[in-house]
């Protein structure tokens, strides 16, 4: 495929059995502590969305991972439960290896621990207590893999990661990822790194070629940056390297996409907003929970803002009847409420009428202001209990 053809479709839909066979992955084993490297300071970089990268991004994602592991227990059941006192030690530990000067970037890190130390759970439960993922061949138990497990801790965390309580949780879970129908191949890496490898090959433009007009802007020459990341993320390489979309899911999406695309071109379709793109209209996504192509732990003030939030929320055909049965009633009740007060006053003041017309003395309690209304209900008086003929 020569660049002109890839610049303008992005990841290739050609047929799947063009694309070799993928190798069988080995069962992820007890991830290795970074190596002591005396001297070579390792500087951890961000980018604009508190996401790390650099050189030395896979070591900071290794080193959170082992420290969380380590240091919080497996018994612990939410984030919540873990004391200050670990979450200090944690960020300590990191901002010292790392060289993190800035103190905001403790809520980051922290959120960093977080999601890495419920990952090692997960794969806990999933390799050893439910089956469901391949662990390593050697049949070893997890404590003896970890050395801060040990087998009264394994036999207490089985107990209650098969309680109801996380039966109930896990099945939450699984029908939460039943609406992921188009999964990603980037693995264990995230957004922020793959991004900087599809730089590298070419696919997406670096800082540097874009304004150089570099060929490196293959793929996204062609298609909005944010469509392109989503593309990429879920595809694989052919055999010559290029991206492939191996699922025909993600195969209609892209059709979709290019539809889109070519509305916009066309000046068919005119995006509202920053969040109302190609993407979310290929996707049929017009209010995104979170942000794709931008990982786990981005919110959507940080990448759109607070600007482009909708101040009102959209209602549904059932949720809009039951609003406007409520607000028929209140109407209807303070309606009633209105007429019978002032229903109330009328017949007040004809019986005063009545009564001086007749020489009957009205007592000083009954004698109403022109201003104020009367009901014998809300007041608790009798009307009629003190005259007297």
């Amino acid at each position: 495929m020569d660049e002109d053809q890839h610049a303008n479709s992005g990841p290739s839909n050609k047929s799947p059995n063009q694309v070799p066979q993928k190798q069988k992955k080995k069962p992820r084993g007890p991830t290795k502590g970074i190596k002591s490297m005396p001297g070579v300071p390792r500087i951890i970089e961000w980018d604009h969305l508190d996401r790390p990268t650099g050189k030395w991004a896979t070591d900071y994602k290794n080193h959170i991972g082992e420290i969380s592991r380590a240091k919080v227990s497996i018994l612990i059941r939410t984030w919540e439960d873990v004391s200050q006192g670990i979450k200090d030690t944690l960020w300590e530990d990191v901002k010292r290896e790392f060289h993190i000067t800035d103190e905001t970037k403790k809520e980051v890190v922290l959120k960093s621990c977080d999601k890495r130390w419920r990952e090692f759970k997960s794969r806990l439960t999933t390799g050893w207590i439910r089956g469901t993922r391949k662990r390593p061949k050697d049949e070893k138990m997890p404590y003896d893999l970890y050395s801060y497990i040990t087998k009264d801790i394994w036999k207490e965390f089985v107990k209650i990661r098969t309680s109801e309580e996380a039966e109930e949780i896990s099945e939450k879970a699984r029908q939460s990822q039943s609406f992921n129908i188009y999964p990603h191949h980037m693995g264990q890496k995230s957004y922020a790194e793959m991004t900087s490898e599809w730089q590298r090959k070419g696919y997406i433009p670096s800082v540097s070629s874009s304004s150089e007009g570099s060929s490196a802007s293959t793929i996204s020459s062609s298609l909005p940056s944010r469509t392109c990341l989503w593309l990429l993320a879920r595809s694989v390489p052919d055999e010559k390297g290029n991206p492939y979309l191996p699922d025909q899911g993600t195969q209609k999406v892209k059709e979709n996409i290019d539809e889109w695309k070519r509305k916009q071109d066309e000046g068919e379709f005119v995006p509202k907003s920053a969040r109302d793109d190609v993407l979310s209209r290929a996707l049929g996504k017009t209010k995104e929970g979170r942000p794709l192509t931008f990982g786990g732990g981005v919110g959507i003030k940080a990448v759109w803002g607070t600007g482009d939030r909708r101040s009102f929320r959209r209602y549904g055909d059932a949720e809009m009847e039951e609003m406007e049965a409520r607000v028929t009633k209140r109407v209807k009740d303070e309606t009633i409420q209105e007429m019978n007060s002032k229903m109330d006053a009328m017949v007040m003041e004809k019986f005063i009428t009545f009564a001086k017309e007749l020489g009957v003395q009205i007592p000083s309690h009954m004698r109403i202001d022109a201003n104020v209304h009367s009901s014998c209900r809300s007041g608790g008086l009798d009307p009629f209990a003190d005259i007297t003929v």
